[in-house]
């Protein structure tokens, strides 16, 4: 049997009679997940016009899971989260209108911003609410297997000139292709681009590291060299500096707080992985040694241009030029997205600023300033429950999240970019489940099952 602390990644609990199985609403989850994570491969290898009919699905599976939480889940008024959604909602959209009429922005820019603002914080919030432990447990298996398939598909484009079949971009220019240094190029995966494939990275590590850390068995140790084998390569071969630091960053935390919170069996059992680990990473460095070298020169070049405290400080607070030209309405909600600059130009670009916070601030002003004083005080509440609840329980998934949340609601482009906004607010709406679960204590085993709860209608 799996330790308490990799109870979010075992198999649900079999009773005699059957088998109890995700929720309706964990399975609309796991569709969006799946189209945001496919939606990629499809448009490059099959038909770019897919575009626009799998972004339509995937909203369209959000609509109908926020709807079924409304008739089927309890996610009514009654409850406070949802009674502050409201609140918040009814504000952006008074803004929205407010800076229509004072000509900040046309109607149809708006409604592109109240669908970037709105529609997957609903979604969240909902899977905060309403996702059971074998929700939780099939959105995490579905994560790895996802991130161990790909591991290959990563290490071929990495391998392949830009103009092999496999690094094709949507429009089929090669000229497109991200590279790193020389001939070497930035692997996107199955999705469009590079920013999607870091973001996916991203999410999946603290799953994966829990996974790995938190097991027991002869089958797990075996399953999880594959996970972290395959995480370690994807990073490698990614030429992302993010989840260059990201990566030993959470490995670091998550040994650190089993070594604080768990107990003494999982203490004994991370210095053996952090043995591993270093281990692998050193083969892989050897193995992948053009990628290791041109990812270095990345961080070469950069620190030449560019001091790196100041460029974290931009990451998380802004541009400079953001504060420079304060306005109280702002541009007008949209204005700063991918999508509304290929409706006004055609051409798929970001306008505004290039981060999350500058962004933010000078599309709605004013309500931006507030959105981002509410993004941190979520971030900090978030890791302080989780925190408690790691120290009840043992447990360090919670953490480990929140961490990567933080970075999600700080730094992507969360009201810029499609697949980021799908994808970023999906991971928060499950760290808050995570967070919800492992504080109830319907994620965390001993020497008896998860203790069971009411369920909401399938």
């Amino acid at each position: 049997m799996l330790s308490h602390s990799a109870a979010p990644l075992a198999p649900p609990a079999r009773s005699r009679i059957r088998r109890q199985s995700r929720t309706t609403f964990g399975t609309v989850f796991l569709l969006v997940f799946l189209v945001a994570v496919l939606e990629g491969a499809a448009r490059k290898w099959v038909a770019g016009s897919l575009s626009l009919p799998l972004v339509l699905l995937r909203d369209l599976l959000a609509v109908y899971g926020i709807y079924y939480a409304m008739r089927y889940g309890g996610f009514t008024p009654a409850r406070p989260a949802m009674r502050l959604l409201l609140l918040w909602s009814a504000l952006v959209l008074a803004w929205g209108l407010v800076q229509t009429i004072a000509g900040n922005g046309a109607l149809a820019i708006m409604l592109v911003g109240l669908r970037f603002w709105l529609l997957y914080v609903w979604f969240g919030v909902a899977a905060a609410l309403l996702l059971e432990p074998e929700d939780v447990a099939a959105i995490c298996k579905t994560a790895l297997v996802l991130m161990v398939l790909m591991a290959p598909l990563v290490v071929m484009q990495h391998f392949l000139p830009p103009g092999s079949f496999l690094n094709r971009q949507v429009d089929g220019d090669e000229d497109r292709v991200f590279m790193m240094v020389g001939d070497i190029v930035r692997t996107t995966g199955t999705f469009s681009f590079t920013l999607g494939y870091t973001t996916f990275l991203a999410i999946t590590m603290p799953i994966a590291l829990q996974y790995v850390l938190g097991g027991d068995g002869k089958r797990h140790w075996l399953y999880a060299l594959v996970v972290l084998g395959s995480l370690l390569v994807s990073v490698l071969v990614s030429g992302s500096r993010a989840t260059v630091l990201l990566l030993p960053g959470l490995f670091a935390v998550a040994a650190l707080c089993l070594l604080v919170f768990g107990r003494s069996v999982a203490k004994r059992r991370v210095l053996v992985w952090v043995g591993a680990a270093v281990l692998m990473g050193a083969v892989g460095m050897a193995v992948f040694s053009e990628s290791v070298e041109s990812t270095a020169q990345r961080f070469h070049d950069a620190a030449q241009d560019e001091d790196f405290g100041d460029r974290v400080g931009t990451m998380f607070l802004g541009e400079s030029e953001a504060y420079a030209r304060p306005t109280l309405l702002g541009a007008g909600l949209g204005r700063g997205s991918n999508l509304a600059s290929y409706l006004e130009r055609g051409e798929i670009t970001f306008m505004l600023s290039e981060t999350e916070t500058g962004r933010t601030i000078e599309e709605a002003g004013l309500l931006g300033y507030l959105y981002v004083a509410l993004k941190f005080a979520v971030c900090v509440a978030g890791m302080w429950l989780a925190i408690g609840a790691a120290r009840r329980t043992g447990n360090c998934f919670a953490i480990l999240l929140w961490l990567v949340s933080t970075l999600c609601l700080l730094t992507w482009s969360l009201i810029g970019q499609l697949t980021a906004n799908v994808l970023g607010f999906l991971f928060v709406g499950f760290t808050m489940a995570v967070t919800r679960l492992e504080r109830q204590g319907r994620l965390t085993r001993t020497d008896r099952r998860a203790r069971p709860r009411r369920r909401h209608a399938r």
